[in-house]
This record gives structure tokens, sequence and C-alpha cells, in this order.
């Protein structure tokens, strides 16, 4: 049902006024002589966002301000009583907060091969040469190498078969190609040759700097590869123990 714009009342979504709260006011725009509720964009947004313009997700709905559900249930009661809908979406507004947002998420662990790569304004060749085909994040609070020796850095491993470094609140996923040595040194400690060869195939993989057909098959044997360690941890313990005897060697080097 189209509704000709007249007049506009704009609202606020955050977590303490949310779908519900909005449909139960459908009513009073109506008297107010209103034909558009006008609202900050409410797609999915960082955690504990109050604007909801740092969108993480542009699939879903934001789950602080009701589910799939609530949001229907408002769209119904706006149709109901001849009410349309405008969205502020600014396109380019997205938060990099981590793995809350996958397409971010994908370019830290593959760089130029990410599928997303494009999304972001990225300088891939910058005139230094030691940062080309990096991403450059200020989120440490002091120089990297007394970090280091601070052993605020973290490395480790989650769900069986994905590693990450953690440093405080920030977790960054890690380069799949640059888990061979890890898991070649654990597969010698417990004599697997099954995680041996995983090990190979993930150094195998192609550079994070492919953007060619080969950037498609870096995703789809690093994918193979997670499930095939996933199973192995699953299946026997002393493989998953050696890998994270490993880590905890790296850790406190």
């Amino acid at each position: 049902m189209s509704t000709e714009l007249c007049a506009t009342y704009r609202i606020q979504f955050h977590a303490g006024f949310r779908f519900s709260d909005a449909a139960a006011i459908a009513d009073y725009l109506v008297e107010l002589g209103i034909s558009h509720l006008y609202s900050s964009p409410y797609l999915q947004a960082a955690p504990g966002s109050t604007h909801g313009y740092d969108v993480v997700d542009y699939h879903n709905v934001n789950e602080e301000l009701g589910s799939a559900q609530a949001h229907a249930e408002l769209c119904a009661a706006l149709q109901a009583v001849g009410l349309g809908q405008l969205l502020d979406i600014v396109p380019n507004h997205m938060a990099i907060v981590g793995r809350e947002n996958p397409w971010w998420w994908d370019v830290l662990e593959n760089g130029q091969s990410s599928r997303y790569a494009a999304y972001f304004d990225v300088e891939w060749d910058p005139p230094e040469s030691k940062l080309r085909n990096t991403v450059l994040l200020p989120v440490l609070g002091d120089h990297y190498g007394r970090v280091l020796d601070n052993h605020e850095l973290h490395l480790k491993r989650e769900d069986d078969a994905r590693f990450v470094v953690s440093y405080h609140d920030h977790v960054f996923p890690i380069s799949p190609r640059t888990l061979d040595e890890l898991l070649a040194a654990a597969a010698e400690r417990c004599r697997s040759d099954e995680l041996a060869f995983i090990a190979d195939a993930f150094g195998w993989l192609p550079p994070s700097t492919a953007t060619d057909d080969s950037a498609v098959r870096r995703h789809r044997d690093k994918e193979v590869l997670r499930s095939q360690l996933q199973h192995l941890c699953r299946e026997r313990p002393e493989i998953a123990t050696a890998i994270d005897e490993r880590i905890a060697v790296l850790n406190g080097d």
C-alpha cells in the first residue's frame, strides 16, 4: 500500500525504544496528522549502539530492538492505520568492531583475496613498502615490541579449528596460510600424519594478495581444511592437546 508523503515523525530506535514501542504509538501518530514514521536505521548494529548507524550486518534487523517477528508486527501496525515508513540509512556507514561484522572479519583474515575487500576503502599499496598488502589498525596501547614483551597478545584456538589473536577486548583472525608451522610442530609432537598433511595444505593456500580465480580456491580450501581439522581434534583429543601445548609455547615466548 502506497501512502502519499504529507508529514513525518522522527523516532530514534535503541534498546530503550524498540519495535513494539513504535507500534504502540501508531494510533497517536495518525491523530497528529502524520503520514510516515521516519526512523533511524534498524539493521543489525554494533552491540549497545544508541543510534543504529554503526551497522555490522545488512541482512538482519537489530536484535536489540526486537526479533524479526516484532519488526513484522510493527510493519503490520503501521499498515493497519495507513502509515508509511521512511528509514534514515547511510549506505557507507558501517562499524568494524570485530567478528560482529562478518564482511570486515573476512577482510582481516583474507586480505585482498576476501570476497568483501572491494567493499572497504583499504589502501593496499601505500607509499611505505612495509605496510603494503596489510591493514594497519590503531588498537595497541603501546609500541608493538613492548606489547609483545608484556605478553598482552594471546593466540587462541576456538571451536576446535579457528585461531584468533586477542589483545584485551580486541580479537582478530589469524591468516589461515600462516597456520602451517604451528600445526606442523603439533603434528611432530603427537606423531600425526593426518595433522602434518593438514599443516602442509594450509601452507599451500593461495596468498592473501590473490585476486584472480585462486582467491576463490583459497576460500574453498581453507574451509575444507578447517572442517578436517575440527573433525580430527574432536575424534583424537591428543591432537587437540598437542596444538594447545604448542600455542602455550608461542604465547610464553
